[in-house]
């Protein structure tokens, strides 16, 4: 049933969501801590259940070597800096611009490398390719399910700035995950490109 559905898909979104706002009125720590503790809060839920789906529908994972590990590496480096750029761009000629990217972005250090850099890319891999996108897959054909579940993953960031960023690494990041049925191939392009933001932002 439909229903059923949608409610699949957006349960794992409306778990986090939530827990990013309680530790929004919580208010521990900065942005970069509590969007680090959300995650965190979350990751095992989401865990046992991308185990549970794995065994419903198994899927043979494709064997990667080093040389594809360095590549997904310099990929993610070299398109967050080019996104980045472009971001750039936007900002000063048309004064589109993201309070929550900046208050991550100006918190402590450390949050920001534990929190942007391991545990949400960990945390929102599971929900957005473990969990939604392979759902997708099952319901729609490959392309609509890498379109539509990058559309998700880019309106769940909530302002334009970041949309624009969000879609095109979501559909990477789905083209990834469905190429190597192997979930820590996007965890570490993501983490990657996260890592990247924060040592442009530092320099």
């Amino acid at each position: 049933a439909l229903e059923y559905k949608i409610i699949d898909l957006v349960f794992p979104i409306l778990v986090h969501f939530l827990a990013l706002q309680l530790t929004g009125i919580l208010g521990i720590g900065d942005a970069a801590f509590q969007t680090m503790l959300a995650a965190v809060i979350t990751m095992p839920l989401f865990f046992w259940l991308y185990r549970k789906d794995q065994n419903l529908w198994r899927k043979e994972k494709r064997k990667i070597t080093w040389i594809q590990w360095i590549i997904v590496i310099v990929a993610a480096a070299g398109l967050n800096i080019l996104f980045s750029a472009l971001m750039s761009f936007l900002v000063s000629d048309y004064g589109i611009t993201s309070e929550s990217q900046d208050a991550l972005l100006s918190s402590r250090m450390l949050f920001q490398i534990l929190g942007m850099g391991i545990a949400v890319p960990v945390t929102e891999e599971l929900i957005f390719r473990g969990l939604v996108y392979r759902k997708l897959e099952r319901y729609v054909s490959v392309k609509k399910a890498v379109l539509l579940g990058a559309a998700i993953f880019a309106v769940y960031h909530g302002n334009l700035l970041q949309i624009l960023f969000a879609f095109p690494m979501g559909i990477i990041l789905n083209l990834l995950y469905h190429r190597y049925e192997d979930l820590r191939v996007p965890v570490l392009f993501h983490a990657v490109s996260n890592l990247m933001a924060v040592l442009l932002t530092a320099i």
